[in-house]
């Protein structure tokens, strides 16, 4: 006599069990449309019960899904493992699609041949969206993957894709309140350390300064203006190149809590008194600028509830829903030891 075989509970045999229909177990078990956490725990405590194990391999041939995201990340891995917010960003896009069917790969695609084969791979649908991080004036690579035809969601308000979806903070805004809070000081000689001059946050950042001077009534002196690339040893470079300049300076923001940071470096180097003489603030809140020495006075961004919108407008561009298309999420000024 043969063994009998072991048989996998099914789907009906979890709703028999949940007392509920075989679709509202799918529902659950899909993450594709709400229900409520009561019947959600219902449902999940009879799949557990039962031992269910849904058979996403048949789902996939029939729905042509594969429940992966793409988080794309179109810059050198150094860069974006060397920087705070990508890790706060992705710990809320995590957070986010552990409560949906989808899981997620992460992709730096910086160099020709990565974006090569990263466009053929979305196009093959390998891959059911991508959340592209970060996207550069003049970089192709948003339209590219949008072309494919899978669902595109953005880190940053992209260029030339019209009626994207994505998600940002507001960046201008908070620069702007950060110089208006400085001329509340009594601080009239405010310079700025730029981000990267094609990032999206970069330009806003900038424009931000500027606005912020204007309404404080100060003029714009591009001699207090120096570029950088959100590192901190690109701050302390802005720095000493503002300091180089002559110009008075009794104030800087810049662009990164990483190359405020830099520009406090710089300061120390040149013996310059902090905020006596001169004002530090960065961007970002980042974990470190609360433990820096001296603490760190900061405009804050939600980088993880960032990534928890990110990925909600992610499912909904899958799903078919009409959801909102952009998210712009405010950010605060946290004062500290060095404004």
């Amino acid at each position: 006599m043969k063994p009998e075989r072991s048989r996998r509970p099914t789907l009906s045999e979890v709703a028999r069990r949940a007392g509920v229909s075989p679709s509202t177990v799918s529902r659950v078990v899909r993450g594709s449309t709400p229900v409520s956490p009561e019947l959600e725990r219902t449902v999940r405590a009879a799949i557990a019960e039962t031992g269910y194990v849904p058979n996403l391999a048949a789902r996939q041939l029939v729905t042509s899904r594969s429940d992966t995201v793409g988080v794309v990340i179109p810059e050198d891995q150094d860069h974006v493992f060397g920087e705070p917010f990508f890790a706060g960003l992705v710990h809320g896009v995590t957070a986010r699609l552990a409560t949906t069917p989808f899981h997620f790969i992460l992709i730096v695609a910086r160099s020709p041949d990565d974006r090569v084969w990263l466009r053929n791979y979305v196009a093959s649908r390998h891959v059911d969206g991508v959340m592209l991080i970060a996207p550069r004036r003049g970089d192709p690579l948003g339209t590219q993957l949008t072309e494919t035809g899978v669902p595109v969601v953005f880190m940053g308000k992209p260029f030339g894709v019209a009626g994207a979806r994505y998600v940002d903070a507001d960046n201008a805004r908070g620069v702007a309140q950060a110089v208006e809070y400085l001329h509340g000081k009594g601080r009239r000689a405010i310079a700025m350390i730029t981000g990267v001059p094609s990032m999206r946050s970069a330009i806003d950042r900038l424009a931000g300064y500027r606005e912020g001077l204007a309404r404080a009534g100060l003029p714009v002196d591009e001699r207090r203006i120096a570029e950088s690339d959100y590192t901190e040893d690109g701050g302390e470079r802005a720095m000493a190149e503002l300091l180089g300049r002559g110009v008075p300076i009794d104030a800087v923001v810049a662009a990164s809590d990483t190359a405020a940071m830099g520009a406090l470096r710089a300061l120390r180097t040149a013996r310059v008194r902090v905020p006596r003489d001169v004002a530090v603030v960065g961007f970002g809140d980042d974990p470190n600028s609360a433990r820096h020495r001296p603490p760190l006075t900061t405009v804050a961004q939600p980088a993880e509830a960032m990534g928890r919108h990110l990925a909600t407008l992610m499912v909904d561009a899958i799903e078919g829903r009409p959801g909102r298309r952009r998210v712009i999420l405010p950010t605060r000024l946290i004062v500290r030891a060095t404004a």
